[in-house]
């Protein structure tokens, strides 16, 4: 399953947050998709499995997300876009859990003409990341 647009991949995905189900937020990504986790730690998970692991782990504190997206770039069946995510839920013990990002997502055009995450870096445009200018080489 896949979303009409990049954009509505990011919007779809925080609906299926926000209804805590699981397997239309995994679905959200194509099959060989990769994304960088930060609940838990902070690893790549790949592949169908490990993306419905992620997935489950971040409704595991349900959640409510929301998300904009800032920018959009289509290159033929490829697109990547940059925007800020909030996700407001509980830890195991419930209590408040606030995760807030500027990530960065590239998206892939499925056979069907839907489009699907690829790779997911969720914190992949977080200011504090960026420095004034990349330093001198020789």
């Amino acid at each position: 399953m896949g979303a009409p647009s990049p954009e509505l991949c990011n919007l779809w995905l925080a609906r299926a947050f926000n209804a805590q189900d699981v397997e239309a937020a995994a679905a959200m990504y194509h099959p060989e998709a990769s994304i960088v986790q930060v609940h838990g730690g902070t690893r790549t998970a790949r592949g169908r499995d490990g993306i419905r692991e992620t997935m489950a782990a971040y409704i595991g504190m349900k959640p409510h997300m929301d998300v904009v997206t800032h920018h959009t770039a289509v290159s033929g069946d490829f697109a990547m876009t940059r925007g800020q995510w909030l996700i407001k839920g509980e830890d195991d013990q419930g209590r408040p859990v606030e995760v807030h990002h500027h990530g960065m997502e590239v998206h892939r055009k499925l056979p069907d003409g839907t489009w699907a995450f690829f790779i997911d870096y969720p914190f992949g445009a977080d200011p504090s990341w960026a420095v004034e200018a990349p330093p001198a080489t020789k």
